[in-house]
């Protein structure tokens, strides 16, 4: 309804009414009005509720009328990764509400008041087709959407030639009617096997940018390093650098180089590609870059933010050959202390490509092929590294184990989940980056310009009455005030062994935080409990390190004034989080479809899992193995009626007084898997029957 459809005569002289006698009853309006009785007030209460509906005027109290604040408005739906809100054309942004049927894209009229937007009608759907599964009724079908944000039903019209029950399809949005969307089938994704099929489909659902524009293939780019790159650099091809990374990486930003100072301690060199150097600001390479925002990793493909032309050749720092490289040199004590610091240009030649388990293997026996340089250094890194980790744990940073497993794949099937291990060759690479982003940023600062820090706040207050108040509800202690990582590192190493593992704790701490982000002012980090952070190791991978790396350039080179300013590196900062939101999104939704993918062929199967969320509706149980959280819904805990109780963090049966409580271990059967929006629900095991109950038969011998 908008509110021209409120505007009769009568309409004004109501709106003139609450104007001069402010928020009034129905017996002050028929009043003031001088009518409102017999058919004239029917007529007046339809208009009133017209008015309502229409937002010109709101309830103030249980039986009085006020004029509103609200305006109309159209906009541009935005989603932020979290959340749906609105771009209005006056140039605002804010939350959306009442938003249902609506998606990122579409253009809609708001009703706008107090700072946000209510959902009004749909002005013209998204031009973007809708990913979701295709699913028949009889002789009617619908989408199950697989958009993020959009989680309607969308009715299909038309015919749906070729399309199968399950298919992952395309559909394009024509209207809302009766509420409920409705689209048309616009193409069904082809695929080779399951792990095709989940990562084109959620690709294309969280809107990824996987398509080179033509007018980015259209740049040139060179093939080699030139003779002309050379000049003005350092020349460290000498040195014995080499790449420390996983065996299936292609694009190695990072390589490493470590000798002993003759007064003790160490001179670091940490060289990155120079990515900058090929990737000219304001390009359509580059322009396509800041849309993308960074790389995004999936089981059978690499979205790469630069074309591979770039990311896996020209600046990948492959071995034994030239490619060009920033360098940040770090001076150490013995005790890892970093004392000076400094950038550079220069052109290394990378003398190894090593992988994790390769160092890993040095490391535990020193047997080895390799040239003796490259084992002193890298028992030099082995030495810095632990001095770094020192004065990780001094500081207080949080350092908690990841409980993530990788899925295996056999001819584009999943087959098993292994674990992850973090050994210390991962930790030695990941020392020696975050020496060298603390460096970056205080680089920066020292040279009083512009940084695109990595920004992670403290937690919330409300968030860390939560945490209180689970750790209370299972008679923990809890001390008074968290000021600091190293007081939530301390909750899990002070807390008592209980039925509650230490993971468990782990993950609601990791809850608690708040998500880190890019912004040009320094806020700290607080998971790593550093005063000033910028991210520079992955120019390749991440658009925040390019950023940074031509702001150290314009350094180097004395440039009076930034080519970016403040605001534009804000609007920069608050885009690339997002495109990391979406990535993470992406790669989970993918991790949750493949894994409810090995599910699916075990429902009624029984399984060992904890419980990791409570509340009202049922418990999450994360399963033994595989690493999937299910949905255990309140109907399927027995025949009790649990109720849910807060302060003891548990549902209780009433009759019986069972708990189902968090941290708690249990048997559940998987009853059935959504394998595309990666759901599993579950059941509680039956108990087991006990023996002389039922005889098995013994079989005859003939």
């Amino acid at each position: 309804v908008s509110v021209n459809d409120a505007r009769e005569p009568q309409a004004a002289r109501v709106r003139e009414a609450l104007g001069e006698i402010g928020p009034a009853s129905w017996g002050e309006l028929v009043n003031h009005l001088g009518e409102g009785r017999g058919k004239g007030g029917n007529r007046l209460r339809r208009l009133l509720n017209r008015m309502l509906e229409g937002g010109e005027i709101v309830r103030a109290g249980r039986n009085r009328y006020r004029l509103s604040n609200a305006k109309y408005e159209s906009g541009i739906v935005e989603w932020s990764g979290s959340q749906l809100g609105v771009s209005l054309q006056s140039g605002d942004s804010m939350v959306l509400e009442s938003a249902s049927g609506v998606r990122d894209g579409d253009t809609v009229h708001v009703l706008v008041d107090d700072g946000i937007a209510q959902f009004v009608e749909l002005i013209k759907p998204s031009a973007t087709p809708v990913v979701g599964t295709f699913q028949r009724d009889g002789t009617h079908a619908h989408l199950e959407s697989l958009v993020p944000g959009y989680s309607e039903r969308v009715e299909l019209i038309g015919s749906f030639p070729g399309c199968r029950e399950g298919d992952v399809v395309e559909v394009q949005i024509l209207g809302i009617e009766r509420g409920r969307p409705q689209g048309r089938v616009k193409a069904v994704i082809q695929h080779e096997n399951e792990v095709e099929r989940a990562c084109t489909a959620i690709i294309r659902a969280h809107r990824v940018p996987h398509e080179w524009p033509s007018v980015v293939a259209e740049e040139s780019v060179q093939k080699s390093v030139l003779e002309v790159d050379r000049k003005d650099r350092v020349d460290l091809r000498d040195t014995a650098f080499v790449t420390i990374d996983g065996e299936d990486a292609r694009d190695f930003d990072d390589a490493l180089y470590a000798e002993p100072r003759a007064r003790g301690g160490w001179r670091l060199l940490v060289a990155i590609a120079d990515v900058a150097h090929y990737v000219r600001s304001g390009s359509a390479l580059d322009q396509e870059a800041v849309a993308r925002g960074n790389s995004v990793y999936f089981p059978d493909r690499v979205i790469p933010m630069l074309p591979e032309s770039l990311s896996n050749n020209l600046c990948s720092l492959r071995p034994n050959e030239d490619r060009l490289a920033m360098i940040c040199e770090l001076t150490l004590t013995r005790s890892a202390n970093v004392t000076t610091f400094s950038f550079y240009e220069a052109v290394i030649r990378s003398h190894s490509r090593l992988t994790y388990t390769e160092v890993d293997q040095y490391l535990k026996s020193r047997e080895t092929n390799l040239p003796d340089a490259i084992c002193a250094s890298l028992q030099h890194l082995y030495s810095i590294y632990q001095g770094l980790r020192v004065r990780r744990s001094d500081r207080g940073a949080l350092d908690f184990e990841s409980r993530e497993g990788r899925i295996e794949i056999r001819q584009g099937s999943p087959v098993g989940v292994v674990p992850i291990e973090r050994t210390e060759a991962h930790l030695i690479v990941e020392e020696a980056m975050i020496a060298a982003n603390v460096a970056a940023a205080n680089y920066l600062q020292s040279q009083e310009s512009l940084v695109m820090y990595r920004v992670h706040e403290p937690p919330q207050r409300e968030k860390i009455e939560q945490l209180r108040n689970i750790f209370q509800s299972v008679g923990q202690r809890f001390p008074g005030g968290i000021r600091s990582p190293r007081d939530l590192q301390r909750l899990v190493e002070t807390t008592p062994k209980t039925r509650i593992e230490p993971w468990i704790w782990e993950l609601l701490i990791l809850r608690t935080l708040q998500q880190a982000r890019y912004f040009p002012g320094d806020k700290g980090h607080f998971g790593l409990a550093l005063s000033s952070y910028a991210h520079f190791t992955s120019p390749i991978r991440r658009y925040a390190d390019l950023i940074n790396h031509r702001l150290i350039k314009a350094r180097l080179r004395k440039a009076r004034r930034s080519a970016v300013g403040y605001e534009e590196l804000e609007d920069i900062g608050a885009h690339i989080s997002m495109t990391e939101r979406r990535a993470e999104n992406a790669t989970r939704a993918v991790d949750a479809w493949l894994k409810c993918s090995l599910l699916e062929e075990r429902v009624g199967e029984a399984f060992g899992g904890t419980i990791v969320t409570v509340t009202e509706f049922g418990v999450f149980v994360e399963l033994d193995d595989i690493h999937v959280q299910g949905l255990l819904h309140v109907s399927r805990l027995g025949s009790d009626y649990y109720k849910w109780v807060p302060n003891l963090m548990s549902l209780v049966g009433a009759r019986s007084g069972h708990r189902f409580s968090l941290g708690q271990r249990l048997r559940v059967v998987v009853e059935d898997v959504s394998v595309e929006l990666g759901r599993v629900n579950l059941r509680t095991e039956a108990p087991k029957r006990k023996q002389g109950v039922r005889r098995r038969r013994r079989k005859k011998v003939i």
